[in-house]
């Protein structure tokens, strides 16, 4: 009997091959995105869930804030992974700390900056599930002077040579011998690195065992989450104990908290702690998106089949009077949504083999899938059965239930109930179409506002060099200079950080204010704001003029000066003391800066204070824009003069801030595909419900043509009905689009905002392509012969 059910669904598939080509099409897209999709959701979910401890391990965060304003920090200091695991001994199993670092690696005469070198406890493989191929975890990391380094940096540096016992320089400072090699990093790790050194090398410097010198993630194993609590109830104590004097004399407070590691990956908002993060609000939107357009091309399945109940009643009525009952009847009809179905992934899955890796290379992601796998297969039956009940149970049901005296003698009657629940689902299709179009034309708005507007600093051929050398270091100064006689060489400025990077936070006091103030900080020499073009808005710029600016001078922002009860006029002259820098000593306030954007547009413009010191790590040059080739030239050549040793790397600060936007970026990019995408299918379904009008208008509109109208008027009889559907639709979902705009743009501090304007283009869009989708029906339906229509009347 099955056998039969496949034999007549195939034979309709091929007897109707234009409806068969749009039903699979349709499906094909719809499954080859929603495949796609749950490639990406899978990965994102998976993200550190292959460690054995991964339900034990807790991530330990500081509790910071500007003043009034909490946030979570992500790194802690040398001494808070020990004394964690002393005091909560019968609690805590065991703790580790993870230094994310950058370095010159050498080995003979091959030399790299690798920005993926980790220090870590010795500890680390025993805790961490990453797999080594060779070495023992136990005690690859024992020896201080031991490295531990990837497939893939053992062929950069050794090709065929064994690496083991290998040895390895990491800048100037340690001799590493190789003592193992791990498998490639898994992509779902939110840690990435390429080398793991003992953090034991640097205990002996003075700033590891500082507790307010924070650079590393800690994080803890304990043995149930019950133990966890007890930890973190007590955590207020623990901090007291160690931190009640600097606490006192600063008046601020900061306090620790335990994050469960299975929510580290997708917290990001979490500062400083350099680690690969994820959007959890993201991945949900994109898996609703997939399930929206999957619902879409299965809606066509049924419009498309309903379209053309009236040339299948006919074969019904016979198979009726036959004796074949509903049942066998709605069988049929599913086997027939099975074939099509079937069809269909075959095909989604040649379009995602296809399309992943151009995917992969667009969006910078790493996506992979293995269809002979178990989960996967489980994946693709899952999506064959949904899809086949989804898009065959309202045709079955309908087509079964025709009654076959009236269908032999021609007086099938149209159902409103089955026209309305047409029409409803064309509804929901433009819902979300409209949707789709209208959150795609916010987002880019909300990108092109945020890269318009006024930052408040130039970042136009600004070049980023970091000093992250010794020789470099030594020879600042010099380098400085050579750089200053170079012709192409407008400004230069050392800097702690750069707009849009890393601007720590201090505690300060400030004359005639009472109590601690934390204020963003940023180190820089005297020329910070002539080379990012900031704006003196009262007082002067700091200025070798004044022999004590490098060490008695700072600037403010317009938000420090407005947050400390001054005008920018009386905040000149202030002292100030950074209560976290035992040799700051008092400072004056020489000038108040106009607020700039230091920080991304996500977020509000903090208080600031920049403090004059000429040694940072970061070099700021201003080039000549009419000859960057020549100036960057120029600085390599003097780099390589002062350090031979060490590669030059350099980065443009118009470049790094685009990175601060490129998540929404993809998002703006992967909004418009499946925009394009949803309405392309969902216009399919306004081509099967124009096809069932004009086949179930035929005989009126030959009537009225007899009778005199026009072909333009018989073509807006025809389409009118579609348009009121649109506009059903776009009524229906504007205010929920309205709220889950308004709902994205709270990430946003400063926002171009919900406007008129995006919903009238999305309703614009919409509705030109279901008028060019249905006009053609229309159109060939109002210029039809009416003798071809009444000859058999």
């Amino acid at each position: 009997m099955i056998r039969n059910y496949f034999k007549i669904a195939w034979r309709n598939l091929i007897k109707n091959k234009g409806f068969s080509a749009i039903n699979i099409g349709g499906l094909s897209v719809g499954l080859t995105v929603s495949i796609i999709i749950s490639i990406y959701v899978f990965n994102e979910y998976s993200y550190d869930n292959f460690h054995e401890n991964y339900d034990k391990l807790y991530r330990v965060l500081r509790i910071g804030g500007i003043n009034d304003d909490k946030y979570l920090i992500g790194v802690t200091s040398g001494p808070f992974g020990p004394a964690l695991e002393n005091d909560f001994s019968e609690s805590i199993e065991n703790t580790v700390r993870v230094m994310p670092n950058d370095g010159l690696v050498t080995y003979k005469n091959n030399s790299f900056y690798e920005k993926k070198v980790y220090l870590a406890d010795s500890n680390f493989f025993e805790i961490f599930s990453f797999p080594l191929k060779e070495g023992v975890k136990e005690s690859a990391l024992e020896k201080p002077n031991s490295v531990v380094l990837t497939q893939e940096m053992a062929a950069k540096y050794f090709g065929d040579e064994d690496p083991m016992g290998k040895i390895l320089q990491l800048d100037d400072n340690f001799e590493l011998t190789v003592t193992g090699i791990m498998e490639d990093l898994p992509t779902n790790s939110h840690l990435d690195f390429d080398f793991i050194v003992p953090i034991a090398i640097i205990k002996n410097y003075e700033w590891f065992n500082d507790w307010w010198n924070n650079s590393m993630l800690t994080y803890a194993l304990i043995d149930s989450p019950k133990e966890a609590k007890y930890v973190e109830s007590n955590l207020t104590g623990f901090m007291d104990k160690y931190f009640a004097e600097d606490f006192k004399k600063n008046d601020s407070r900061i306090d620790l908290t335990l994050q469960p590691f299975s929510e580290v990956y997708f917290n990001n908002k979490v500062r400083y702690d350099r680690i690969t993060t994820g959007d959890n609000t993201v991945v949900k939107m994109f898996l609703i998106i997939a399930i929206f357009i999957l619902l879409i091309a299965s809606i066509n399945f049924t419009n498309l089949t309903t379209a053309r109940s009236n040339r299948r009643a006919r074969e019904i009525g016979v198979r009726k009077v036959l004796g074949a009952i509903r049942s066998k009847l709605i069988w049929q009809f599913f086997v027939e949504s099975l074939l099509l179905t079937s069809i269909s992934i075959l095909i989604a899955i040649v379009l995602v083999l296809s399309i992943l890796p151009i995917f992969n290379s667009y969006f910078d992601l790493q996506l992979s899938i293995n269809f002979l796998m178990p989960k996967v297969i489980l994946m693709l039956v899952a999506f064959l059965l949904i899809v086949t009940l989804i898009a065959g149970s309202y045709p079955a049901l309908l087509l079964s239930s025709f009654r076959p005296v009236k269908v032999l003698k021609s007086s099938l009657s149209k159902s409103s109930s089955s026209i309305f629940i047409r029409k409803g689902l064309v509804v929901f299709q433009f819902s979300v179409s409209f949707f789709l179009i209208a959150g795609t034309l916010l987002i880019s708005n909300q990108l092109d506002f945020m890269q318009s507007k006024d930052k408040g600093f130039d970042d136009e051929s600004v070049v980023l060099v970091r000093m992250n050398n010794s020789d470099i270091q030594r020879n600042a100064i010099a380098f400085k200079n050579r750089l200053k006689a170079e012709p192409n060489i407008i400004s230069l400025t050392t800097t702690s950080g750069a707009p849009g990077g890393f601007h720590d936070t201090y505690s300060h006091t400030v004359e005639q204010v009472d109590g601690s103030i934390r204020l963003r900080t940023v180190f820089a020499d005297v020329d910070y704001t002539k080379t990012f073009g900031l704006q003196i808005v009262s007082g002067r710029d700091f200025s070798k003029d004044f022999g004590t600016d490098e060490t008695h001078a700072v600037l403010i922002n317009e938000t420090s000066a407005k947050n400390l009860g001054w005008t920018n006029e009386e905040a000149i002259g202030k002292n100030i003391v950074n209560t976290m820098i035992e040799d700051y000593g008092t400072r004056k306030v020489v000038g108040v800066v106009k607020d700039y954007h230091f920080s991304s547009l996500k977020d509000k413009i903090d208080p600031l204070i920049v403090t004059a010191d000429p040694f940072s790590w970061l070099l700021a040059i201003k080039v000549n824009a009419a000859n960057i080739k020549q100036a960057i030239a120029q600085i390599e050549t003097q780099w390589k003069i002062i350090a031979p040793n060490y590669p030059f790397e350099y980065t443009f600060l118009d470049t790094n801030l685009d990175k601060l936007y490129r998540k929404e970026q993809q998002e703006s990019q992967l909004f418009i595909i499946f925009s394009i995408l949803s309405i392309l299918i969902a216009c399919l379904g306004s081509f099967a419900l124009a096809a069932y009008s004009a086949e179930e208008r035929t005989k009126e509109v030959g009537v009225r043509k007899i009778l005199g109208s026009s072909v333009f008027a018989i073509f807006l009889l025809l389409t009118k009905d579609f348009v009121k559907i649109v506009f059903l639709a776009i009524v229906i979902t504007s205010p929920f689009a309205y709220y889950f705009m308004n709902k994205w743009l709270q990430d946003f501090a400063y926002q171009v905002g919900v406007n008129t304007s995006i919903f009238i283009t999305a309703a614009f869009v919409t509705v030109f392509m279901v008028l060019v989708t249905v006009s053609w029906q229309s159109i060939k339906a109002s210029r039809n012969n009416p003798i071809d229509s009444l000859r058999y009347e």
